[in-house]
């Protein structure tokens, strides 16, 4: 009787951990708000607009263009004249002053790229970050998991559109990105980079 009565609160005991382990989970992703932001892509599924970074710790300013078209991404800038493309299974960072194209796998590379997370897999943002804190025109994700490479990211939004992103990483390097002029996306644009016979590819595995 002794026994049975062991094993009887023995399952009673695990059935209350698995009952608090999906309550924590439930908390956990109902807190994890990425609505706004899955929003804004659900109504822009293809769109190119025009940014501008600046950093805390230089004078330098990066200005250039974002192309969404699906789930492929392309991010040019005209000051350095680099690219950043995201197309199926490939990640493309492509230097056009030294004509240099280093080709990875997509995986834990595109993580640490914001413009990854944001235009393409806001899901992932979960993942990352312990807390969130968002408002009627933005939302703050921090305290990062797993030594992520960004502390925080906060976004803005102006009329259901991304228009500013604010990240910080671990170096406490702040970066911001204004973004303006919504547009159509120009059906020239190609997600693929454009290579010669001269250019330097380097493949990372």
């Amino acid at each position: 009787m002794g026994t049975e009565k062991f094993y009887l609160k023995k399952l009673n005991l695990i059935k209350s951990s698995i009952f608090l382990f999906l309550i924590l989970n439930s908390f956990s992703l109902i807190a994890c708000d990425i609505s706004k932001i899955q929003f804004f892509l659900d109504e822009n599924i293809t769109f190119q607009v025009t940014y501008e970074q600046n950093f805390n710790d230089s004078s330098d300013l990066i200005a250039g263009n974002i192309y969404r078209d699906y789930a492929k991404i392309k991010v040019s800038s005209s000051v350095p004249k680099e690219e950043l493309i995201i197309n199926k299974n490939k990640i493309f960072r492509h230097d056009l002053e030294m004509d240099q194209l280093i080709i990875e796998e997509t995986g834990e590379s595109t993580n640490q790229s914001p413009a990854f997370l944001l235009f393409n897999k806001p899901s992932l943002i979960c993942d990352f970050f312990s807390k969130v804190n968002c408002s009627d025109g933005s939302c703050l994700y921090s305290d990062p998991l797993d030594n992520f490479y960004l502390k925080n990211i906060k976004i803005d939004f102006e009329n259901k559109k991304i228009k500013k992103i604010i990240y910080e990483d671990l170096f406490e390097r702040i970066s911001t990105v204004d973004l303006f002029k919504y547009e159509q996306l120009d059906k020239k644009v190609s997600f693929e980079p454009e290579v010669s016979d001269k250019t330097e590819k380097i493949f990372l595995n």
